[in-house]
């Protein structure tokens, strides 16, 4: 009885030691990784930046390739990426007239709806639909404008970090992958002879090992160093993604790419990895929304990239496709991130906690509980999207965090642009960047400190008519 009790105690105790180890290497950052990213925002350079960008923002115009003489097509123009690209065509000249923004929901963007933005024509449609997506893209134009060579800019997508089952694999398949194969037969019909597509960096991501064994110091690809390389390879087995997003990103990515031919000149940029620049993306402006998160990545370093940016590197590319050089760059996809190295979700959480002006903190929460907690959920998740009327949906909150969400999230993955950095000359796109992310970031922080300053004032106003209000009703009374 006494060797049982013994060999129980040794077996928990093992147990035990492994999470600590387990524990630690989740909350570590490799010395590889250190050396890519040695440097860490501090508050005085946040505020810094602030007061820079402020007395003279970046001007992401100035180095816009110039006007096309062309028609535009943007999918999935209502978002982020679809409607930079819009504003951009707008800014350099472009006129309402020539652009047509399909997307399944129309434009909500302040800076969508006012101004020529507001004169372009919105086409509603389902890009998983073949009908739906043909009619839209056949709609007449204007006649002066008809005989326009035609681009269309594909950034529509079902973006989803959770999930990695296969059974639950036509949530992102429906719009990432068949709406990938209806959009290019769409732009082929409507006579279409540039095709550039959003993709994602997260398609060179593989899921980490995190389950490393005893004598590991880091889980197997903890660190990965993206690139664009596999898209010139065959789509990887589904379990080689990081998950269903991954997956079915890649498949359309592949449709579009080799649809390239002489007359057809397609494309993607993979931009890498998070995307913010307004109020209404999944990271910064996440935050923002938020301002009170829990995390456990603050020391997970990983790039980003401005939607700005991002635009700016679709228009290069759209010029690339334009020169005598274009079978350099063709059916190609190029990477691109902000220009500075590396940062840290930490640099993040400073320049928010020191700069918003509706406050923002966060909860640290370590990894490891959150990482086991995430495996009943999924199982939970999957049997209920299975058994949607015997098992209620769990909250938003708690069917995001999966083990997907890990392979995503908790990594560090360094990008290299180095091929879309490289002359149009040498195949590449001449991309540099226009702002780095802390300037990026530090401008839309900018943004909604104004935002939120102008609603604070009408609050003021409004609590001093009432106060007012109440004055004049006691020395009414008084009165009578």
């Amino acid at each position: 009885m006494s060797l049982i009790v013994i060999g129980i105690a040794i077996t928990i105790s093992l147990l035990f030691a492994y999470l600590y180890h387990l524990s630690s290497a989740l909350s570590g950052v490799p010395e590889e990784v250190l050396k890519l990213s040695p440097h860490r925002w501090t508050e005085q350079e946040c505020r810094e930046t602030y007061e820079k960008v402020k007395e003279k923002p970046i001007d992401f115009n100035a180095h816009l390739p110039p006007k096309q003489d062309r028609r535009y097509i943007v999918v999935g123009g209502s978002g982020l990426v679809g409607g930079d690209i819009i504003l951009h065509l707008l800014a350099r000249g472009q006129s309402p007239k020539s652009i047509r923004l399909i997307d399944f929901r129309p434009p909500f963007r302040e800076d969508m709806l006012s101004g020529p933005a507001g004169d372009i024509s919105f086409y509603q449609a389902d890009i998983s639909s073949t009908s739906s997506i043909n009619a839209a893209f056949s709609h007449p134009w204007p006649k002066e404008l008809s005989t326009l060579p035609l681009t269309v800019f594909h950034t529509a997508a079902v973006i989803n970090a959770n999930e990695r089952h296969i059974s639950l694999l036509h949530k992102c398949s429906a719009v990432n992958t068949l709406g990938a194969k209806n959009v290019v037969a769409a732009a082929k019909s409507a006579g279409c002879s540039i095709l550039i597509a959003t993709s994602s960096a997260s398609l060179a991501v593989r899921p980490p090992r995190f389950w490393l064994l005893p004598w590991e110091k880091w889980p197997k690809g903890y660190f990965q160093l993206l690139d664009e390389k596999d898209a010139e390879e065959p789509v990887r087995k589904h379990g080689e993604y990081f998950g269903n997003y991954g997956f079915t990103k890649a498949l359309g990515e592949k449709l579009i790419l080799e649809a390239d031919e002489a007359g057809f000149r397609t494309g993607s940029i993979r931009p890498g990895n998070g995307i913010y620049g307004n109020k209404y993306d999944q990271t910064s402006g996440n935050y923002l929304r938020r301002g009170d998160v829990p995390t456990w990545i603050s020391h997970i370093r990983q790039n980003f990239v401005s939607g700005h940016n991002i635009s700016n590197a679709h228009l290069l590319f759209e010029a690339a496709l334009l020169t005598p050089s274009s079978q350099k760059c063709s059916g190609k996809a190029f990477l691109i991130t902000d220009p500075n190295p590396t940062i840290s979700f930490s640099d993040i959480y400073t320049l928010l906690t020191t700069l918003s002006a509706t406050g923002f903190k966060i909860q640290l929460v370590p990894p490891i509980l959150l990482f086991l907690l995430s495996y009943p959920i999924e199982m939970y998740h999957t049997l209920q999207c299975k058994y949607p009327k015997s098992l209620p949906a769990l909250g938003a909150d708690l069917k995001m965090l999966q083990p997907t969400l890990f392979n995503i999230s908790n990594g560090h993955f360094v990008c290299d642009d180095s091929a879309a950095r490289r002359s149009v000359q040498e195949g590449g796109l001449g991309y540099k960047g226009v702002c780095t992310t802390l300037e990026g970031m530090t401008m839309q922080v900018l943004e909604w400190n104004r935002e939120h300053e102008g609603l604070r004032k009408e609050e003021e106003i409004g609590e001093k008519n009432v106060v007012r209000e109440l004055k004049n009703m006691g020395a009414v009374g008084g009165k009578t």
